[in-house]
């Protein structure tokens, strides 16, 4: 059985970007392997505090992609405020099933959490709640999956899971928000952090950390019959009407007349500087 290990996508005196392999968890219990604890290890061997490092956002133990991590407890408090004003673009990758009938979509949510066993799972409720506004759209479709990319506006607890899940098309792999077939389509939740784009909290530089395609995502594409866009990176801007949240399930047929897109203006590439060069 191979071992789960992050990959180093970027690292500088303050600062250090992994890939997290999906299956690890971002953070644990003392004693237990997280992507925390591998790179606090990896800290210690080279002579340097491995307390200092410090996770400064989390993702899910099945997604994989970008996990950013700060030295010291002052660097870490710049990077959560850019978190927490929403000075960071996070961008993510996502199979999911049925296909959308739209190429773009944007949803706005209220959610709420709600305790399910020994877990808890995202609703979507009409009143109350936090806000949760994600921008979705379409990239690639195949038989049965489409590739497309979801950028939350302030990353909640599942808001990409909830946001496509109530749009009609749950993740594949996706048992708690999407189900029994969800689950048969994937061993995995299939999502993937493709990208955090931030202003370094030291040298005030316009920094892109992105996360190369996971082998299992580049597999059920393929199987799928599905095709990879020449550039995953290029972002359309479109002009539409807010879609509002429903309980899920949500069907996407229910909302085509309110999600129209008005206008799609000239591509605009989200990379301006890339730390170090990924393959797809």
């Amino acid at each position: 059985m191979s071992v789960l290990q992050p990959q180093v996508l970027y690292e500088d005196p303050g600062l250090l970007a992994l890939d997290k392999p999906a299956g690890m968890l971002a953070h644990g219990e003392e004693g237990q392997t997280s992507a925390l604890s591998w790179a606090r290890e990896r800290e210690a061997a080279r002579g340097r505090d491995p307390e200092q490092l410090v996770l400064v956002h989390r993702l899910d133990r099945e997604t994989s992609g970008v996990l950013l991590l700060a030295r010291g407890a002052e660097l870490a408090e710049k990077v959560n405020s850019a978190f927490r004003e929403r000075r960071v673009l996070k961008v993510y990758l996502a199979l999911c099933a049925p296909i959308p009938p739209l190429r773009w979509l944007r949803i706005e949510q209220r959610l709420v959490p709600e305790r399910l066993g020994a877990g808890e799972r995202m609703r979507v409720v009409q009143e109350g709640g936090i806000e949760a506004h994600s921008e979705i759209e379409v990239l690639s479709r195949g038989r049965q999956l489409a590739l497309v990319r979801v950028i939350p506006e302030q990353g909640r607890k599942h808001q990409v899971r909830v946001a496509l899940a109530s749009a009609g098309a749950p993740i594949a792999g996706d048992f708690l928000y999407g189900g029994n077939l969800s689950k048969k389509l994937a061993k995995r939740v299939m999502l993937h952090a493709r990208t955090l784009e931030l202003r370094h909290p030291l040298t005030q530089e316009h920094l892109v950390l992105r996360a190369p395609l996971p082998a299992d995502f580049k597999t059920l594409i393929l199987q799928d019959a599905g095709t990879f866009p020449s550039d995953l990176d290029v972002r359309h801007r479109v002009v539409e009407k807010p879609i509002k949240g429903p309980q899920l399930p949500g069907r996407l047929g229910e909302k085509r007349q309110t999600a129209q897109a008005d206008a799609v203006p000239a591509p605009r590439e989200l990379r301006r500087r890339t730390p170090r060069k990924a393959d797809q």
